[in-house]
């Protein structure tokens, strides 16, 4: 019998767990200070700012590719078969000084730099964890706020 080629799986720290934890719950939310009320990304114990108390809160999960990598190659196990694949830092729209990375679920060559991106909650293959996947949008679909 063959093992599953699943992917890395998380490993939550005391400050990352409660970002896992939303997204198990189906919502992208990241740490924002209650003090001076910047976002942050990756967690952290305190506010990197101020020193201030941080929190999560949910993000709509629209935002812009701020860069990214095209993977031809296999670099980690689990994602074999969606290769070619892109892995982009996303720059959220109420947090454009924050960059999120993941996963472009569309094809490599559509992929730009400034495209509007939108989350998508998914699972982790070979365990309950989900993670933020990200697809394409067009310009004037990016909801009702548009």
């Amino acid at each position: 019998m063959t093992t599953p080629d699943y992917p890395l799986q998380p490993e939550p720290s005391l400050d990352s767990a409660p970002f896992w934890v939303s997204l198990k719950a189906g919502t992208l939310a990241i740490q924002r200070c209650t003090n001076c009320r910047q976002w942050q990304f990756p967690p952290l114990e305190t506010c990197r700012h101020c020193r201030g108390e941080l929190v999560q809160e949910p993000l709509s999960g629209r935002g812009t590719i701020h860069t990214y990598i095209v993977e031809h190659r296999r670099v980690a196990p689990g994602f074999d078969h969606l290769l070619p694949y892109a892995i982009a830092l996303v720059a959220p729209e109420e947090a454009p000084q924050v960059r999120l990375p993941g996963r472009i679920v569309d094809k490599p060559e559509a992929v730009s730099i400034g495209a509007a991106v939108e989350a998508e909650i998914v699972d982790v293959a070979g365990s309950d964890y989900k993670v933020a996947v990200f697809r394409l949008t067009a310009p004037g679909d990016r909801g009702p706020e548009s």
